[in-house]
C-alpha cells in the first residue's frame, strides 16, 4: 500500500479509535480488555526480557538467504538480508510483542499457534506469557528458523514447538494434533487469499474461550479486504481493528460487535 494512502488510513483510524481510557465502549468484555490487556500500564518484569531478546537480535550483523513464499516484502528486493535489518522492519515491534505477552497472560494460554516465525521475536513473546501453556510455531524458511530456534535455545525457552514448513500442507497436520488454540497469531503470509485459508482452517477448531490475531490488516488492499471478510464471517462475535493489527473473538451469547481501539506498547 501507498505511503500517502496509508498515512490517510491511519489518520482516520485515530480519529475512529476510542482511547485508552475507556470512554464509549459499552460492552464489559471489551471495557475490561481494554484496561487488563490492550492499555494495561503494569511494569511486567518480562517486559526486560522481551526487550533484550528483541536487542540481541538487532546486533546479529551475519546475512541470511532469506526465502519468502509470501507475499514478499516492500522493503527489501534481494533475499539475502542482514539478521538486524529484518528485525528491524519484518518482524513484530517492540509494541507489538508486548502485545502478545499480555494476551497469552491474560488468557492463560494452553495453547498457541504462530504461523509465521521469523527469526523468533513473536515466539518468543507469546511463550513468555503462556507460561503455563506451548506454542506451536510453523515457518516455511529454514534461514530464518534456524536463526530463531538458535536465539530461543540461548533464552533458555522451553515451551515453544518449532515446525519448518508450508502452510498448505503443514497446517492441517498441526491442527490435527490440537485440541482447541486458545490464541492464534497470523503472520506469516500477507496475501489475501492465504490469509483466509490460514483462518478459515483455524475455525474449526475454535472455542468460546479462542482469539485470533491477524498481523498487519492494513498492510495491502488484500490484507485488508481479508481483514474485513474474516469479521463477517458467522463464528465471529467481536473484532476490534487495532490499526497494526486485529482481534477476532468466537464467544457465544455474544451481539456481533466491532471495535476500533488502540494499544500501549
Amino acid at each position: 500500500m501507498g505511503k500517502i494512502k496509508l498515512l490517510i488510513k491511519y489518520l482516520v483510524y485515530v480519529f475512529m479509535r476510542k482511547g485508552a481510557a475507556g470512554h464509549g465502549i459499552h460492552s464489559p468484555f471489551v471495557f475490561k480488555l481494554n484496561r487488563e490487556v490492550l492499555n494495561n500500564r503494569s511494569k511486567y518484569g518480562e517486559y526486560e526480557l522481551i526487550r533484550k531478546f528483541r536487542k540481541k537480535l538487532l546486533t546479529r550483523d551475519e546475512i541470511a538467504d532469506v526465502t519468502d513464499r509470501g507475499a514478499g516484502s516492500v522493503i527489501f528486493s534481494s533475499g539475502k538480508r542482514k539478521v538486524r535489518d529484518m528485525v528491524k522492519y519484518s518482524s513484530s515491534s517492540l509494541k507489538m510483542g508486548k502485545l502478545l505477552f499480555r494476551l497469552a497472560r491474560h488468557l492463560d494460554a494452553g495453547t498457541v499457534i504462530e504461523l509465521g516465525t521469523s527469526v523468533g521475536f513473536g515466539t518468543f513473546c507469546l511463550a513468555l506469557g503462556a507460561v503455563n501453556g506451548k506454542v506451536f510455531s510453523l515457518e516455511a524458511c529454514p534461514a530464518q528458523l534456524r536463526i530463531a530456534r538458535e536465539e530461543l535455545q540461548k533464552a533458555g525457552t522451553g515451551n515453544v514447538e518449532l515446525t519448518e514448513g508450508e502452510f498448505e500442507k503443514d497446517l492441517p497436520l498441526l491442527l490435527e494434533q490440537i485440541d482447541r488454540p486458545d490464541l492464534v497469531y497470523f503472520d506469516g503470509d500477507h496475501r489475501k487469499e492465504a490469509v483466509l485459508w490460514q483462518a478459515r482452517q483455524c475455525l474449526g477448531k475454535v472455542s468460546p474461550g479462542t482469539v485470533f490475531v491477524i498481523a498487519d490488516i492494513n498492510w495491502s488492499p488484500g490484507m485488508s479486504e481479508a481483514w474485513k471478510e474474516l469479521c463477517r464471517e458467522p463464528a465471529v462475535s467481536l473484532s476490534i481493528d487495532l490499526f497494526h493489527c486485529g482481534l477476532l473473538f468466537f464467544r457465544k451469547g455474544m451481539a456481533r460487535q466491532h471495535f476500533v481501539l488502540g494499544f500501549s506498547g
